[in-house]
């Protein structure tokens, strides 16, 4: 374990020392480096500018690592070093408190321009980030206040609907005294007609920061905002399997739609429901947007796992800060919310054999083998709806909603789940041996269910994952996904997963900032060495690059 700590220690003195702005002297971080020549990630614009990013929406796992390196080592330098990074940004912010950070807007260090992908426009995003606002709001709580009702400033395009916008502009002036007293509407109509699209992935972000800012400061205005909005995602939920939803509207038709499929608008919203103008004619009513829980472009942010994988965690985790236990608890409400979604989807959509999700509309009918009958938003003409393996981090979604909530209902999911991962019977609990490959979030669900039951089982097993894991992404001084990895994302979550087991073994694992998501990316076009311009997402496409794939193309 000491090794462990050791190379930790090691790798965050490395990112201090040689992964700071070098150009300005300001306390800024590249996103990452090439394991190799230590050169930063670097993102070749369109018009051939290279730019090195640095994105702090793709940092906050580095934050909450140098938090927990700082508290376990009893040196404040790193957690200092993060902080740095918050207050410049906060110093920099726009005249409505806005950072540049996000999907598609980062600081190029080279210049310290603020840059983009610009097929994007350099809009405000973000997507289940879930920042590290805790640090944030220590850092700087006046600069935290203004920042997260600037976010629902510029998101929420129309309070009394609650139309919002996953692209928010910056520089939208507000009063920051009255933003969260205007008057709510009860009762709105579920699946109502309205501009925009109200995508549960940024929902999920407003939800928590407006939760986060009750939690550390104590508004009960944010939080009665932030129990309106999740409202409007259960309502829509299908009436009779409870299932979905991936958003509370049905897009405004302004138009007819283009009749020819290679018009570049073709598949955008603004004709009507997608889902209903590509499926309706044979699945009927229940095929809406909202209540679509397939999905089929594998670099998608959308699809069921991103409500039952990333939303479902950030919720648990943050119903667990605002309390769920006592009279006044209030965190109850969002946990049973969102236990009863999980409980849904688990009984229709979790197929324990096989460990794989079935496609299907929120009526929970599998439509497993089913054709898409025409070209659309969803997909090309005869392509066939599969089943898909279910991702770990929908694992560790149920596995915290579980030690939070002690759902029966999920239990024979969690212990099929956790059997098709490798992480043995969980029902009898013996033996924790592991037959599989390691993930961060593997162990953190490991460490979750200890923490719960205070058995040695699942701290055996966690011993286990975390030996392997750091066999696994641990190279050269810094952590890659596996040895073949090119470049290090310094967000990634292995360092944290690791101080996180430590922090255990220890008896401090309170010291240790909370995981909550996978963190960010830029997604834009990119201008590949061809002359190719490409839309990619970094995570995907920078990151994942292996040697061997350099070696192929050689």
């Amino acid at each position: 374990m000491q090794v462990v700590l050791d190379y930790l220690t090691q790798y965050a003195e490395t990112i201090l020392r040689d992964y700071r702005d070098p150009y300005h002297g300001t306390p800024l971080f590249f996103d990452g480096c090439d394991l190799h020549n230590k050169q930063a990630v670097a993102w070749k614009n369109t018009d051939g500018r290279i730019w090195q990013p640095s994105n702090i929406a793709s940092q906050q796992n580095l934050f909450r690592f140098f938090v927990g390196l700082s508290n376990i080592t009893q040196d404040p330098k790193y957690k200092q070093a993060a902080q740095h990074a918050i207050q410049w940004h906060f110093d920099h912010a726009d005249s409505s408190g806005l950072i540049r950070w996000g999907g598609h807007s980062f600081i190029d260090l080279k210049t310290l321009d603020s840059v983009g992908p610009e097929n994007k426009n350099m809009v405000h995003e973000l997507k289940h980030h879930c920042p590290f606002y805790e640090l944030m709001y220590e850092t700087d709580p006046t600069a935290t206040r203004k920042l997260i009702k600037a976010i629902w400033n510029t998101h929420v395009t129309d309070w009394q609907q609650m139309a919002m916008s996953r692209h928010g502009q910056y520089g939208l002036e507000f009063d920051e005294l009255s933003v969260w007293d205007k008057p709510k509407q009860a009762n709105l109509s579920p699946l109502r007609e309205m501009k925009g699209l109200s995508f549960v992935n940024i929902g999920n972000d407003l939800v928590f920061s407006a939760g986060m800012l009750y939690a550390m400061d104590g508004d009960e205005k944010a939080l009665s905002w932030a129990e309106h909005l999740m409202n409007q995602y259960v309502n829509c939920r299908h009436p009779d399997t409870q299932l979905g939803c991936y958003q509370y509207n049905q897009p405004l038709k302004t138009g007819d739609a283009p009749i020819d499929e290679h018009h570049p608008q073709y598949t955008f919203s603004f004709w009507g429901d997608r889902a209903q103008r590509q499926f309706g004619p044979e699945y009927g009513d229940v095929a809406k947007e909202a209540w679509v829980l397939f999905k089929v472009d594998e670099d998608a942010l959308n699809g069921p796992e991103g409500i039952y994988g990333d939303c479902a965690l950030a919720q648990t985790l943050l119903a667990r800060d605002l309390g769920t236990k006592g009279v006044d608890a209030k965190g109850k409400q969002l946990l049973d919310w969102t236990t009863q979604g999980l409980e849904a989807w688990a009984k229709y959509a979790y197929d324990h054999q096989t460990n794989e999700i079935k496609p299907m509309f929120a009526d929970g009918k599998d439509l497993t083998g089913h054709k898409i009958p025409r070209f659309g938003y969803y997909g090309q003409k005869s392509q066939e709806l599969i089943r898909r393996p279910l991702p770990v981090h929908v694992f560790l979604a149920y596995v915290t909603n579980w030690c939070e909530s002690q759902s029966e209902a999920l239990w024979p999911s969690i212990c099929a789940m956790a059997q098709h991962f490798g992480l043995g019977n969980w029902q009898t609990r013996q033996d924790a041996k592991l037959d599989g490959q390691s993930d961060p979030l593997l162990l953190f669900a490991s460490l979750e269910m200890y923490r719960t039951t205070q058995q040695a089982f699942f701290l055996a097993l966690a011993d286990q994952l975390a030996n392997k894991l750091f066999e696994q992404t641990a190279h050269q001084g810094l952590f890659t996904p596996s040895s073949e990895h090119i470049y290090c994302r310094f967000d990634d979550v292995p360092p944290l997963a690791l101080l996180t087991w430590i922090a255990h073994k220890n008896g401090t694992y309170n010291q240790i900032p909370v995981y909550r998501s996978r963190g960010g990316y830029i997604h834009g076009d990119i201008l590949l060495d061809n002359g190719e311009v490409k839309n990619i997402m970094d995570v995907k496409f920078i990151y994942s690059k292996k040697t061997i794939d350099d070696q192929k193309k050689g």
